[in-house]
């Protein structure tokens, strides 16, 4: 770490603690800045038209690095030195990747990069990285932590499962490829959906055995029919005003559901979108949706070609709400060869305590504290959709709220961890509260 991020670490005032609830599963980037006005499109009643996410893993923004290392004790603060600038630092295409602190747990590695341009302005504060790997670990997830436009650097956190493994290992830290300039459209969709439940579409099968992913609270219910029956595409083509990486190809009703179809164009890399009904009072209501292909015959196989939104007609009022796109591209998709090998350390100490507690779909059976924050260890099937608070109050009576959450499954136990923005001193912390119940330590 360089001797300026650690003089900071002496200097920083405490930042104010966030009272955001976290949410299990997928987060959204909110560092897109929209670029485009809103658009007013009208279809005709045979068009069809579908929408998807990409499977790019996105960047969440969370507070600037200076807020993550402030008030750390020395002894935090020594977690977070192992890597020396030599072994740190890789350059290329004139981009400079630093690695300057790293630490693991019994479950995951936490490690802190700086991305700096030394010849232009290809990073900005909507850069995610796209093609990157971190040996001995799995189901990687990045953050953007800061970015310094004086300076053209980035800063992110990248999280890693399989922490116990890597403690004390040599690992390799890698990047290949990230995007930025994130470009969004918000587009106001006018159909007249009320006529199109009276035209039936064109219908085709789909083997959900053989189909690329998908998401949403039908999911599981689509799965389990095996054989669905989605939109027959190219029936319609339809370009949306300013958005070149998706052409919309059906829209129709199958039994008492909207389903909305898009080929995405590869013209963009990582371009997402999705489609949403909103009410008077800014309700909003997502759909379920399905990837798939097409082969050379019409045929629906594996592949991201398509991606079929499916609404279900009971949810939402016609009449009474309206129907919105929202949609990513990316102007930068920068590759390179950022290669690092370095050592981990562990954090150490963790604390382990009994916790029965019923979150609905699964239940917890014990929690534990480490200085990266607090991980909850249960069974069954957590959903998606799930909302908890943790909160870790100090000795000194101050609250910190753990406002990152994230979810996995580990040898058929559910593991849920709730990170710090900042590494956590044990010996300062009176108690845990988690969605009201309130453990003493």
């Amino acid at each position: 770490m360089s001797d300026k991020i650690k003089l900071e670490l002496e200097k920083i005032e405490i930042p104010k603690e966030l009272h955001n609830r976290a949410k299990l599963g997928v987060m959204q980037a909110k560092s897109e800045k929209p670029k485009s006005k809103l658009k007013k499109l009208m279809f005709p009643v045979v068009a069809s038209l579908t929408l998807m996410f990409s499977a790019g893993v996105g960047a969440a923004y969370i507070p600037s690095l200076n807020n993550l290392l402030a008030n750390v004790s020395p002894e935090i603060a020594l977690m977070l030195q192992p890597i020396d600038s030599k072994s740190g630092i890789s350059e290329s295409n004139g981009i400079k990747m630093e690695v300057v602190a790293a630490m693991n747990d019994d479950e995951m590695a936490v490690i802190y990069v700086t991305m700096q341009d030394l010849i232009g302005d290809r990073i900005d504060e909507t850069l995610d990285l796209y093609d990157y790997s971190f040996t001995g670990a799995h189901m990687n997830t990045s953050q953007l932590v800061d970015y310094d436009e004086t300076s053209n650097t980035a800063t992110l956190r990248i999280q890693a499962n399989g922490g116990e493994e890597l403690d004390g290992s040599k690992v390799n830290f890698r990047i290949d490829s990230f995007l930025s300039d994130k470009q969004t459209h918000e587009v106001e969709v006018e159909a007249d959906l009320a006529e199109i439940i009276n035209n039936p579409p064109k219908i085709i099968p789909l083997d959900m055995n053989n189909t690329s992913g998908g998401g949403g609270v039908l999911l599981e219910q689509l799965e389990a029919q095996k054989v669905i029956q989605v939109l027959k595409p190219s029936e319609t083509n339809i370009q949306l005003p300013g958005v070149d990486f998706i052409n919309i190809t059906n829209i129709g009703f199958i039994d008492d559901r909207l389903h909305i179809q898009v080929e995405w164009t590869g013209n963009d890399i990582d371009a997402h979108g999705y489609f949403y009904f909103v009410d008077e009072l800014g309700n909003e209501i997502y759909s379920s949706s399905v990837n798939f292909g097409l082969d050379g015959s019409g045929k629906t196989n594996y592949g991201n070609e398509y991606t079929e939104y499916i609404f279900e007609k009971n949810s939402m009022d016609v009449d009474e709400q309206e129907l919105l796109g929202h949609f990513v591209s990316n102007g930068n998709h920068i590759e390179g060869d950022w290669n690092t090998t370095f050592r981990l350390q562990s954090v150490g100490e963790k604390l382990t305590y009994d916790f029965k507690k019923d979150f609905g779909t699964w239940t917890s059976n014990s929690v534990s504290i480490s200085p990266l924050g607090v991980t909850l260890y249960g069974s069954s099937k957590f959903n998606e959709s799930t909302q908890l608070e943790v909160d870790v109050i100090m000795n000194d009576g101050s609250v910190q709220t753990l406002d990152f959450m994230t979810g996995f499954i580990e040898n058929e136990e559910v593991i849920v961890k709730f990170l710090s923005p900042l590494p956590l001193d044990l010996s300062k912390v009176k108690s845990i509260n988690i969605d009201d119940t309130e453990i003493d330590l």
